[in-house]
């Protein structure tokens, strides 16, 4: 199997554009993260094997370089940002390198081929350039694995700050990354917001650890009753389900099957297997269409929604 570093470099053979730093960054994005922008540009132009032009390149380079291409999260993971961006450049370069110092050694060795055989000392100086090439050349191929190797492990690194510590679900960031790429790839979504009822009840009597106990089942519930649809923590003892496209009805069933999923689910203290009687949650629906900008009304009305169920009378799903 090809590495992305390959598949970036067969991308500019396969539309014959030249492996310069900011033509490899572009390929490298474009065949690593096809939802990023430059990835989603890229597709537009290429589909049905278009070859793309170097002006389209520059074009979406241009457009979206500075921007949040990797559909970065909270300032907080701004160092991460930018020792990709720094691992990117670096492997650009050291395959540019890589492709010209291997160019090199072929002409070298093409040259030495049709020196006269009386040149036995211009022959021995190629011989002995061609061996540094190669040298040059496997060092730029091992720098490529190493580089390879770090964007993995920021690629795991961005993984577990998108990740919530104590439910394992996906977070509020991997949540908001999710809704911004179905928008920009102008799809619709549907939201479901939902709050586990009289939570503080149970913190109050049983302490916290318990507390996280119920939060650890209530997302597993959600998770298994709502599979294949994203499930997150949302923040507290709020969690969200996101499903790409606009059906609220359809959202709106499968929330309240898996209210009635947990809601049939009997949960006793470990220490003294004393009941801690129904666990069950609160929902608002509401979908959205059109660019990002319309997301945070849909979130504002599926919580608005989850707390006229509130006031309603718990353990209900509603429609906003």
């Amino acid at each position: 199997m090809r590495t992305t570093s390959e598949e970036a470099l067969a991308f500019l053979e396969r539309h014959r554009l030249p492996p310069t730093p900011q033509n490899y960054t572009l390929a490298y994005i474009a065949v690593d993260e096809p939802t990023s922008r430059i990835g989603l540009a890229v597709k537009a132009i290429a589909e049905d094997g278009v070859r793309m032009r170097q002006e389209e390149a520059d074009e979406i380079v241009a457009l979206y370089a500075g921007d949040s291409i990797r559909h970065s999260g909270s300032n907080g993971d701004g160092e991460r940002r930018r020792l990709e961006a720094q691992a990117e450049r670096l492997g650009a370069l050291t395959a540019t390198a890589a492709a010209q110092s291997q160019e090199f050694v072929a002409d070298l060795d093409s040259e030495a081929q049709q020196l006269d055989s009386q040149a036995a000392r211009t022959v021995q100086i190629v011989a002995r350039m061609i061996e540094r090439s190669k040298q040059a050349e496997d060092n730029f191929r091992s720098a490529l694995r190493e580089i390879e190797a770090l964007r993995q492990e920021l690629a795991t690194a961005r993984g577990d700050a998108e990740r919530d510590a104590l439910t394992g679900l996906p977070n509020r960031r991997r949540v908001e990354r999710q809704l911004e790429e179905l928008a920009s790839a102008g799809r619709k979504r549907t939201v479901g917001l939902c709050d586990i009822d009289s939570f503080k009840r149970v913190n109050d009597r049983f302490g916290h650890t318990v507390g996280d106990r119920v939060l650890k089942m209530v997302a597993s519930s959600l998770a298994t009753s709502c599979a294949p649809h994203l499930v997150g923590r949302w923040g507290g003892e709020e969690f969200i389900v996101v499903m790409d496209g606009g059906n609220a009805a359809a959202c709106t069933a499968l929330l309240d099957q898996a209210r009635a999923d947990l809601a049939s689910r009997r949960f006793k203290l470990r220490e003294t297997d004393e009941p801690l009687g129904v666990i069950s949650f609160s929902a608002g629906v509401a979908e959205a269409d059109g660019d990002a900008s319309n997301t945070p009304g849909a979130l504002h009305r599926a919580d608005a929604a989850m707390y006229a169920a509130k006031q309603a009378g718990r353990n209900q799903v509603m429609l906003g």
